[in-house]
This record gives structure tokens, sequence and C-alpha cells, in this order.
């Protein structure tokens, strides 16, 4: 303890000499605030990766040092990472990068809600800050909250109020309120769309050697999350329509719900290109979004010289769309309050059997997502499945959780390892790359709930319509983004965008059966490109 580099009590001098008295002194600090074992460590990692991203850009690697510093405020608690040299953000990769940094990346950019870079010309410092706690963990809790309370008020109106004054609350109050925010939603998800998409393609071409294992990783990848949105519009189908939307949605629906516009594959390929380059975002049209986001990013990549500017500015765009997005977001717990009240002062207790029918369905996602890596490794990789089985079933508790893949990306690489007996190299490779196709419990749950609207709304059932929701549907899942995009897709359908106002709300909760499904998927395909090229210790696997 007496060699560490102190300034203040709450600031230390890493170096690369005194680096692991660094990691010490990051213990002792978050210990005193009571911080979980592995909290500690994801906040060592993430220094850890920073650090040596920093240094090695600096001139003088070898004497290069950063200062780290506590500071909280409003009982938030943030780690700084400060460090003189030129202008230099460690959470963008470089073209030059190695592939061996590509896991070093994939940790950073996992965490990217923890981390913000900030430059200051002033002191010429480059400037990392780290939030100790990741606040989706508050955001699930939040949600919870509001559904009880809901529930709870709901329920007393439901039994107390007069149908004139629940119809007065419904038009006057929760309705505005839920139109407003949709409003202000559909307003930032194109812009958040076109940037974190162009990020995604330059992510990519950054693991330059993708070559012939990284595509293998993604054919695999996209055929899986091709299943898992059939699965989820048959499930969705064979659970049919939920009339207790229907009762709570006060719009003109006679002689309309059977009339229903839909989509058909001649408006999807016909309308995808837009006119001009402001349309996407004025009609939100997401599908001409996401064509003009891959193009662009597409046509970044095949410029030549250095765009580091470029690439630091997509990034940037990239992270402010998606603080507006969150921004926006903050006020879900009080909309899954609002709209609980709403359903069961209307319905009673019994209009949330809708809920429990649709998280039932979703659920089953998970063990069909074990069914199908059996079967893919009892085919492709030519092995006995059992023991995948028995180590991932355990482990899929983790991301189930957590709700984050990323966030367990250090232990999906170390379980892959260590208990699958998959080549390191193989492995460090594969994992970050599948990850951004691995979308298989998103894919499942949105196809699952945008083909029960679709039933609920007497939306025709042709075999164009299921073929283009099946297109959209496989498109969206990519994105990773979820049922934060589909409001205007809804609309393209003839069904009201508020309508799926009763499960962006819930959506931290449906999303822990869907994380858990991603990190299988993301372990399945990085197996059975391990085991096709036979990179996998039997001996290890089978133990």
């Amino acid at each position: 303890m007496a060699d560490y580099t102190r300034i203040t009590d709450r600031s230390f001098v890493i170096t690369w000499k005194n680096f692991s008295q660094a990691m010490d002194w990051i213990a002792d600090s978050l210990s005193q605030e009571k911080a979980e074992q592995h909290e500690i460590y994801l906040m060592q990692l993430l220094v850890e990766e920073t650090f040596q991203r920093l240094a090695q850009q600096d001139k003088k690697a070898e004497d290069f040092s950063l200062t780290l510093s506590w500071k909280k405020s409003f009982h938030r608690l943030k780690l700084l990472l400060t460090a003189k040299g030129d202008a230099y953000n460690p959470l963008l990769l470089l073209p030059e990068d190695m592939e061996s940094d590509l896991t070093g990346y994939a940790i950073l950019k996992a965490h990217r809600k923890r981390l913000k870079y900030s430059r200051s010309r002033r002191r010429g410092e480059n400037i990392v800050a780290i939030q100790f706690r990741d606040p989706e963990y508050q955001e699930v809790r939040r949600i919870l909250a509001g559904l009880i309370l809901g529930t709870a008020v709901g329920a007393l109106l439901y039994i107390e109020a007069s149908q004139a004054a629940k119809d007065w609350l419904e038009a006057v109050v929760i309705e505005p309120i839920q139109t407003v925010f949709i409003s202000a939603l559909m307003m930032a998800i194109a812009p958040m769309i076109f940037f974190s998409v162009i990020e995604g393609i330059i992510s990519m071409s950054y693991s330059s050697n993708i070559g012939r294992i990284g595509w293998h990783v993604v054919l695999c990848s996209l055929l899986k999350l091709a299943f898992f949105v059939a699965a989820g519009l048959l499930a969705g189908y064979l659970m049919g329509g939920t009339p207790e939307i229907l009762a709570t949605l006060t719009l003109t629906l006679e002689g309309n719900l059977g009339n229903a516009p839909g989509i058909t594959v001649g408006s999807l390929l016909g309308g995808i290109v837009p006119g001009n380059v402001v349309s996407p975002f004025s009609t939100n049209n997401i599908m001409q979004t996401l064509f003009l986001a891959c193009f662009c990013g597409f046509i970044l990549n095949k410029m030549d010289g250095q765009l580091d500017w470029a690439r630091e500015g997509v990034r940037f765009m990239s992270n402010f769309t998606m603080n507006v997005v969150q921004t926006v977001s903050l006020l879900l717990p009080f909309l899954v309050c609002i709209s609980t009240i709403k359903m069961v002062m209307q319905l009673g207790i019994i209009g949330l059997w809708a809920y429990a029918r649709m998280l039932l369905v979703i659920a089953l996602g998970l063990p069909l997502s074990f069914l199908v890596a059996a079967l893919l490794i009892l085919l492709v990789a030519r092995c006995s499945p059992l023991p995948f089985l028995q180590k991932t079933v355990p482990f899929s508790a983790l991301p189930f959780s957590s709700s984050n893949s990323s966030a367990c990306l250090p232990a999906t690489l170390k379980f892959c390892v260590e208990k699958l007996g998959m080549n390191e190299r193989i492995t460090k490779f594969t994992v970050p790359v599948g990850m951004q196709f691995n979308m298989d419990g998103t894919a499942y749950y949105v196809s699952v709930i945008s083909m029960m609207l679709a039933c609920t709304f007497s939306v025709e059932m042709n075999a164009d319509f299921i073929f283009s929701l099946f297109c959209v549907e496989f498109l969206m899942a990519m994105t990773g983004v979820g049922l934060l995009v589909m409001p205007p897709v809804l609309e393209n359908m003839g069904i009201p965008g508020t309508a799926v106002m009763h499960f962006i709300g819930i959506e931290p909760i449906i999303d822990m059966p869907g994380t858990a499904q991603n990190v299988v998927g993301d372990i399945t395909s990085a197996f059975l490109v391990a085991g096709k090229d036979r990179q996998v210790d039997e001996a290890v696997y089978r133990s």
C-alpha cells in the first residue's frame, strides 16, 4: 500500500510499473463503496483496456502515465482517466489496429453506455469517464415498480371510479402523454439507426482480415437469425390476437380492422430507395433509413485515405443519437405505470392476461435456442451436443439476469475457452464478430409481438404480407434495437403506432430471455466454426 503513487486519497497516477498496484487501489476504493466482486473486476478490465490503448498511441509509450480519480455527484460514482498527449479517442478502433485488439475494442464497445470520451484542449488532455454502475439494472427495477404501481392504481380505479371518470382520465391525461412519447421516439429513432448502422459497418470492416473464418461466423449467424424470425412469426400467429389491447385503444376502428393496408413485396422493394436523403428521416421510413445507412457505410469503407475524422464523427453522432433515445426512454417506467393503469382500470386484473400469454410465448424462445444449437452441433460440428447443453444451460443464467449480452463478453470468452475447449485465438475473433449478428432473441420476440398485433388488428395474412413482414423483421433484428423501431413499422402495416406502447415499456423484462438467446446463439455460431475447423479440445469439451 505504501508504494501507491497518490495525489489525494481519491487520485492515483498509473504507469506500467505500478499497474498491478493501481488495480489493487481500484479494488480498495470500490470496496469502500460496497461494490460486488464482479463490479470491481469489470472496472479493472475497462481501466486496463483504456490504459493500454492510450499508451499505444503515446510517443513515449514506455513512460506513459495517466491519472485515475473518483468523482461522486448525486450518488453517482465515476472514474476519470486523464492523460496528456495528442488528441486520441481510445474508444474508436483505428484501421491499423491488429486483429488481436478486436477483443479489447469489443469489451470497450460493449460498455459504451458507461464510457464517455472528451478532450480538454486547454490542458492538452484526453479524458475517459467510466460510470461505476450500469443504469440498465436500475431501469429494470423501475419498470417493475411502475408495473406494480400501475396495477394497484388501475385496480382501485376499476373498482371505485365511474366509467365517465375513467374515460376522462384516458382521453385527457393518458393518451396525450402516450402520443407525446411516441412522437419523441419517432423523432429520434431514424437518426439513431442511421448512424449506428454505419458505425456497425465500419466496425466490421475494421476486423479487416475477416477472411474465411469470419464470413463463416457471419453466414451461420444470419441463417440462425432468419430461422428465429420465422419461428417468432409462427409463434405470434399461433398465439393469436389480444383483444385486451383493442379494448384500451380509443380509436375509430369500426369497419377498418379488416381493411388495414399492410405491407407487400412490391411496396417493400419499390419504396426501399429514397427519392432524396431527407425523406427517410422526415417520414420515419425505417427501410429507407437502413438502405441509406448501408449505402453510406459501404461507400465510406471504400474511400481511400485516412478518414479518422469521418469515423470519429460517425461515432459521435451514433453516441449522440443513442443518448437522445436513452433520454426519451427515461420516461419508460412512468409510461409503463400509466399504460398499466389504462388497461387495468378498463378491464380489471384480467387485462394483464395479455402480458402473461406474451411472456410465456417469448420465454419459449430460450429452450428453442438450445434445441437449435443441439441439432446444429450434431449435424454440422458432428459431435455430441450433450456436453454443450450441460454447460451452456447453467451459463445462460448470467445473460438472463444481466439483460446485456455485451456486458457478458469477458465471461463468454472465458466460458468458450475453459468450458467448451475452443481455441483461444479463434474464440477472441469469432465471438466479438458474431455478436453483431447473433440477435436471435431480439429477432424472436419482436417477430412474436409484430405478428400478434397483426392478428389483433385483423391484417390479411397472405403470402405476400408474411414474406414482406419476414424481410422487415430480419433487417430490424440486425440493428439490435428491438421494439423501439416498431411504431413506424406498425404504421406501414396499418396498425396504430400507439399499440406498441403496451410492450415498449416492459421490453427490459422481455429482453431477459431474449438476451440469453442472443448469447447462446453467439456461442453456438462460434462453436460451429471452431468445431468444423477442428479447433475444439475434445478432452476439455467432454470433461
